[in-house]
């Protein structure tokens, strides 16, 4: 392993032993090797990455694909079938948050406890140990038991504890779903503010938001083996597409399947006859263009600060559809979604369009952006009929329709993300 290489996998395997019935346990045990009660299942097979200190990755993948066994090898909680794994420095897991409480422990006897085992000298617990309670903001609960905590005060103590261990590589997996709102941004803040120190991230999260915002690059998973490794946002872009893809087939095929049986039509259906409607080739819908204009209608790929803008999209219909809504995002460099709006939620209902129609929508606004960066148009077109959007099928997705730049105002400097306007009364007396 190189020397700036902090994290090694190389052919990585993970297999458990799956019996058909109880039994088959016992009779394996009398019967040792001259006989099989059992069949293998490999949760992750021939796995294989290098991570250079300071690296931040997240791990993209379904249900099941391998992302947990993955992160829990690498923690050191779970031992691999074959494979072997190098690692360089001090690794803070947060896989189970609170699983290594004492429930009959205080939590101030299981956070001086979680310090040691973390590695922590008595010295350090004492000097941290005032700025770890003020971080989990959990009060006078601190001197209660662990066992009458709720799961957000869990979690709120364990990655205190954890975040405060100064460790070399840090490993998040879906432990910050559980607490609320101001915590999690709380959290985010301080997993950002280790990556810029230095600190090697492992980061899984539903949310391909969360890991655009940390990562930069990603690891999809699929059924235990790697799909592909690469830039975080074009690895989630792919995930997501890849989502929307087999949602449409499954609503597609349910929908199919109710007018097979005899059930009244669907006012959700694609098209009357939907096997006129392709949705990988989008053969009903043509998006014949996507266009940005400043302030003047011209065409541009670059916009000032706070100058009105509109964005121009023209479609061309080569069927009757029912049911369409088109909505746009708007994305940083990272692939954080900023801000959006779609003609459904505008006007809270979807229209239809006729056989060669040409739909020109316009979405018009002033740019609020911060100047000096780059941003991009997703557009989006939907199917959808119900206000709480039940019944929505994804028919058109394209993540990076349109790219361009803001210029920053010099006089006027953004040094947050999104301007929003205030009115400010000042009153002093």
């Amino acid at each position: 392993m190189s020397s700036d290489v902090i994290i090694s996998f190389q052919n990585v395997s993970k297999s458990y032993r799956m019996y058909k019935k109880p039994n088959d346990r016992l009779k394996q045990m009398l019967w040792g090797s001259r006989k099989q009660y059992y069949e293998d299942f490999w949760a992750i097979k021939d796995i294989s990455f290098d991570v250079k200190k300071g690296e931040t990755y997240g791990l993209i993948g379904r249900n099941g694909s391998g992302k947990s066994t993955t992160l829990q090898i690498l923690a050191g909680t779970l031992t691999p079938t074959t494979g072997k794994i190098e690692i360089k420095g001090k690794i803070a897991a947060l896989l189970e948050l609170g699983s290594g409480f004492n429930p009959e422990f205080t939590g101030k006897e299981n956070v001086l406890l979680n310090a040691a085992i973390w590695g922590l000298s008595k010295k350090e617990i004492e000097e941290r140990y005032e700025e770890i309670v003020a971080f989990a903001e959990i009060g006078d609960f601190i001197d209660q038991p662990v066992k009458t905590y709720s799961s957000g005060m869990y979690v709120r103590l364990a990655f205190a504890v954890a975040v405060h261990t100064e460790p070399d590589i840090l490993i998040v997996d879906e432990a910050l779903s559980v607490g609320d709102a101001m915590f999690q941004h709380k959290c985010m803040a301080k997993i950002k503010k280790m990556v810029s120190k230095g600190v090697t991230l492992f980061f899984v999260s539903h949310s391909p938001e969360a890991v655009r915002s940390l990562c930069t690059k990603a690891i999809w998973l699929e059924n235990g083996s790697i799909r592909s490794v690469d830039d975080a946002v074009k690895i989630s872009n792919s995930y997501l597409n890849e989502i929307y893809l087999e949602n449409n087939r499954i609503v597609s095929s349910d929908q199919q399947s109710n007018e097979f049986e005899g059930s009244a039509p669907s006012t959700t259906s694609f098209i009357e006859n939907t096997s006129a409607l392709d949705i990988d080739k989008m053969d009903v819908l043509d998006v014949r263009s996507i266009q940005l204009l400043n302030q003047y209608e011209q065409f541009t790929e670059s916009l000032e600060q706070n100058e009105p803008f509109t964005i121009k999209v023209q479609i061309y219909a080569n069927a009757d559809f029912p049911n369409l809504s088109v909505g746009m995002l708007l994305r940083d460099q990272y692939g954080i979604e900023l801000t959006g709006e779609s003609t459904f939620n505008k006007f809270q209902r979807s229209f239809s369009v006729k056989k060669n129609s040409l739909i020109t929508i316009s979405f018009k606004s002033i740019m609020l952006l911060r100047g000096g960066e780059s941003y991009s148009i997703n557009l989006r077109l939907n199917q959808v009929s119900k206000w709480d959007r039940s019944d929505n099928i994804h028919i058109y997705n394209d993540e990076t329709a349109y790219v361009f730049k803001v210029i920053a105002n010099l006089k006027d400097p953004m040094w947050f993300k999104f301007k929003q306007d205030f009115e400010v009364d000042i009153d002093v007396r």
